[in-house]
């Protein structure tokens, strides 16, 4: 029998007068402490947001710094018809695989390559697969998602019942790593589980803690290590841009035993008050039902975190647990923990935006011209903090049942 248990926050969030958005201040303290149970290690790094005014972050957040001086970093300007640059300057990957047989111990030229399209850098293996760029400005991006994230769920890496495995060596695989982060901060806190990272990128750092290895690949395509291989899989923030859920969900039950799976549902912007209504006039709302026909063209759904606890049961897992919680846009929030991860979000968002949108609105039928034109309304709907907007930040986990 399985057991579906939905753990929320959604009772309504409290916010600030808007004219005086800097009422709460976050101090250092409030950074989620080193719990012990899946939680960020205190040697963790909280990445701020290089794009953000001084008088924005850094006094919204009590911290000063001289950082807040530097302006965001945007890709150098480059034609479309700029060659692929095939050059392994980005990083190296050389691993000493134990097992050998799974994957290729170095990587060839081609694979650390990029392809450049409209001024945006993007991965050559698998060209065109992944929506998104992995240039410089969507690699501090997703950092600062990251951060965001561990921040929202309080400290923690992960919901799921794995932390006796991961403290007893477990295997654990992260689908979609991106630039390593989660599985670097991980193998701190747990020493003794091997941390394997995937990605379509090679994005990810040279020196990182010794029981963590990365590979460059396409977890859509056919696995080749053995049958439950590993204890726990994670996934977070790729399901959207997926073209064969169902066959991830078999795959994965046939390696893992715990599947975990984070994304922020933007198919629709949420509010609890009457800020927002349908009939309100809100060019970011109108950006993601572009972003949503986008995907579609390109055979992804933006709505599959929706569908996700169902999509597990039917797969076989069992113990299926959904958990969601608020990511507020913006500084509106009360909550000082709630007003940073929305700082985080919003600038995660400004900061990428053209790089988010780029590709998608292309497959909806836009040209790059009308794109721009397009999110100049987007970004001051972004930026408006009187309305009170959020998301639901799902986490979805299921195990295999014993004996599977």
């Amino acid at each position: 029998m399985d057991e579906s248990t939905y753990l929320s926050q959604m009772g309504p969030l409290s916010f600030i007068d808007a004219s005086n958005p800097f009422l709460l201040l976050v101090q250092p303290s409030s950074f989620p402490p080193h719990p012990s149970s899946g939680s960020a290690p205190a040697t963790s790094q909280y990445i701020t947001p290089s794009s953000t005014p001084e008088h924005d972050f850094w006094t919204a957040t009590g911290l000063g710094s001289s950082k807040a001086q530097t302006g965001p970093s945007f890709p150098k300007p480059l034609s479309e018809n700029t060659p692929q640059d095939f050059g392994n300057g980005d990083s190296l990957f050389e691993f000493d695989d134990p097992d050998g047989a799974d994957y290729s111990s170095s990587i060839a030229d081609s694979i650390r390559g990029h392809v450049y399209e409209c001024g945006l850098r993007y991965h050559a293996y698998h060209a065109g697969k992944y929506a998104y760029p992995n240039d410089a400005t969507e690699q501090s991006r997703e950092e600062i998602k990251h951060t965001m994230s561990v921040m929202l769920c309080d400290g923690r890496y992960f919901f799921a019942p794995v932390e006796e495995a991961l403290e007893k060596g477990g295997q654990v695989l992260d689908l979609g790593t991106g630039t390593g982060l989660w599985p670097v901060q991980l193998a701190e806190n747990y020493p003794d589980a091997v941390i394997t990272g995937v990605d379509l990128s090679p994005i990810q750092p040279s020196f990182v803690p010794e029981n963590v290895r990365f590979y460059v690949d396409d977890f859509e395509d056919e696995w080749v290590d053995p049958v439950n291989k590993y204890d726990y899989i994670h996934l977070r923030f790729a399901l959207h841009t997926l073209k064969d859920r169902k066959s991830l969900m078999q795959r994965v039950m046939r390696q893992a035993a715990t599947f975990e799976i984070q994304e922020i549902d933007v198919s629709n912007p949420s509010c609890d008050d009457d800020t927002l209504t349908p009939d309100t006039p809100y060019a970011a709302r109108d950006a993601l039902k572009l972003l949503g026909a986008g995907l579609q063209a390109m055979g992804a759904d933006i709505s599959a975190i929706q569908k996700t606890s169902q999509e597990m049961r039917e797969a076989g897992f069992e113990k299926v647990t959904e958990i969601t919680k608020k990511l507020p846009l913006g500084l509106w929030p009360a909550d000082q923990n709630l007003r940073l991860c929305g700082l985080f979000w919003r600038t995660s968002i400004m900061d990428g935006m053209t790089g988010l949108c780029s590709r998608p609105f292309q497959a909806a039928g836009l040209t790059p011209a009308e794109i721009e034109s397009f999110l100049v309304e987007v970004r001051k709907a972004v930026m408006d903090g009187s309305i009170h907007t959020y998301f639901p930040f799902i986490t979805v986990y299921g195990r295999k049942p014993f004996g599977g």
